[in-house]
């Protein structure tokens, strides 16, 4: 079924793409024939290949001489070297944000961890990742850390998928929901110690049971 674009923009379909790879309906490994793609959302192959080349920076598309592009599959290595990057990065960023952070930043993160929680407890997984990423992000005060921010941001567009997957065992999204609130309230007293050691528990539970699925 052809799926009409208001405006056949790269933009709009890398956005569609990309959520078609992140909840599964591009499996991981299948192909992206451009053609298929460019009739699916009723337009032409220059915007979905533009696309598809955006997608490939951000580490969701893999390409291939001779085989064109690919949802990139899933790989223990992948999650491994990912969540390692994450525990090196975010808490010490995130302690930081929280004993520098403005009240705008403030005001930022709590209006970014409603939106989650809100999401999470409708059972929007589809928007939850992206939320997810902004309330996490949120805590390291992007103005003050901008590449670190851009390094994360990358981060956790790739755990995106495997997220997912944790996500779905019975009471996983509760359990994610308080951990959330209770790192946010640890940053929000400006407890840089709390909020690190908070942060880290949550990352490396996760990654855990991600190597145990």
């Amino acid at each position: 079924m052809v799926e009409p674009l208001a405006r056949t923009v790269s933009g709009q379909i890398r956005v569609r793409i990309r959520e078609k790879i992140l909840s599964g309906a591009y499996a991981p490994g299948s192909q992206l024939l451009q053609d298929s793609i460019a009739a699916e959302f009723g337009t032409s192959k220059i915007p979905v290949r533009e696309a598809l080349l955006q997608l490939r920076s951000e580490g969701l598309v893999d390409i291939f001489a001779h085989r064109g592009f690919q949802v990139r599959p899933l790989c223990n290595a992948e999650v491994a070297e990912v969540f390692r990057l994450r525990l090196d990065l975010e808490p010490p960023a995130a302690a930081k944000g929280a004993l520098a952070a403005s009240p705008e930043d403030r005001a930022a993160a709590k209006a970014a961890l409603r939106a989650l929680n809100e999401a999470l407890a409708a059972g929007e997984l589809g928007n939850a990742g992206d939320l997810n990423c902004s309330f996490h992000l949120a805590l390291v005060v992007p103005r003050l850390n901008p590449i670190t921010s851009e390094m994360l941001y990358r981060l956790h567009t790739l755990s995106q998928r495997y997220v997912r997957l944790h996500l779905q065992p019975a009471g996983r999204i509760r359990r994610a929901a308080r951990e959330h609130i209770a790192i946010y309230r640890a940053w929000a007293d400006e407890d840089a110690q709390e909020t690190g050691r908070r942060l880290r528990a949550h990352i490396e539970e996760t990654r855990n049971e991600l190597a145990l699925a």
